[in-house]
Formats: structure tokens, sequence, C-alpha cells
């Protein structure tokens, strides 16, 4: 990540009272300045959203059918034999 920061790159916005002395308790607490606490609070944000959005996620029957087939793997078909044949060879290439 770039930490090079252009006029564009700058963030500006209203905050109420409320939010505000919040965030001053906050940062007190953690010792961090404002830019810095709202770039933390900011990113922490996104990046929990972004896993809740991003992650798979599994009904019951969907665990059990995977379970299965880990505890009773299907035999491997021709073309699944092909594609692990290939992936040795591409891996050996690049054996150090």
């Amino acid at each position: 990540m770039s930490l090079n920061v252009t006029k564009d790159d700058t963030l500006k916005f209203r905050m109420d009272s409320t939010t505000s002395e919040l965030m001053e308790r906050a940062r007190a607490y953690i010792k961090l300045d404002k830019s810095k606490f709202v770039r933390h609070s900011i990113r922490e944000k996104a990046e929990a959203i972004i896993a809740q959005h991003e992650k798979t996620t599994f009904t019951e029957d969907d665990w059990h059918i995977f379970f299965d087939m880990i505890d009773n793997p299907p035999k491997p078909t021709e073309r699944m034999k092909k594609a692990a044949e290939k992936y040795r060879e591409i891996t050996a290439s690049h054996a150090v």
C-alpha cells in the first residue's frame, strides 16, 4: 500500500458533537492523533465489512456433504488424473 498522500486523497467531513466527543475519548486511550485514529477506524471497519461479505457460508447439508467427501472421496476421473499429472509437470519445473 502506498503512503504517498496527494491532495486528491484528502477526505474532509463533518462530525456531530457526540461522535466527536466519543472519538476524542477513544483516541486518548490509545494515544493516536485524529488523522491516524480516523484512518485506523475506517480501515478496521472496512476490513470487517469486506470479510463479512466475501466469506463463504455453508448450510448444514453443505457441511455434511463436504465432510462425507473427505471421509469417502470419489475415485478420480480420467480428467482429474490428467489435471494432477499436468500440475506435477508444472510444479516440478519450478522446484528448487
